[in-house]
């Protein structure tokens, strides 16, 4: 059962049209290329879990179970934490949420990873596509931009 990060998951997936209405033309470009592809999410931790998405009709639609596509086909996303400062994923979000921690330590110090077939962002853009993500998740905990 997901814990508080699939909530919030599930909070965004009704908000989630400020998000996608504020990235830039390349970005959205970008995301036209993954239409109809699915992906896995993982968040270690307590309060993480598996969730599984597919990008149709530049949205994100969060999944009940599994879809039945070959697991090699589907792109996997893994937040997780180092073991000695942040011993999971979900409290990396958390930091994160927070401003504790910022997106760019998020990908340089690889709690973030992605295995996927093709390079959809490179840094820069998916760090700045992660920040506006944050700053949505924010308004959905009721705390506001930045």
């Amino acid at each position: 059962m997901a814990g508080l990060v699939g909530d919030m998951f599930r909070r965004f997936e009704a908000r989630q049209a400020g998000f996608f209405n504020r990235l830039s033309r390349d970005a959205k470009q970008k995301l036209a290329e993954v239409e109809n592809k699915y992906a896995e999410l993982r968040v270690t931790g307590p309060e993480g879990g598996v969730f599984h998405f597919q990008f149709q009709g530049q949205r994100l639609r969060m999944l009940n179970e599994r879809p039945e596509v070959a697991y090699e086909k589907m792109d996997k996303f893994l937040l997780d934490g180092d073991g000695i400062n942040y011993p999971s994923g979900d409290e990396v979000l958390f930091d994160v949420i927070s401003q504790s921690l910022s997106p760019r330590a998020v990908i340089s110090h690889k709690f973030f990873r992605a295995n996927t077939d093709r390079i959809i962002y490179d840094t820069e853009e998916f760090a700045q596509a992660f920040e506006q993500f944050l700053d949505e998740m924010r308004m959905v905990l009721g705390g506001g931009r930045r």
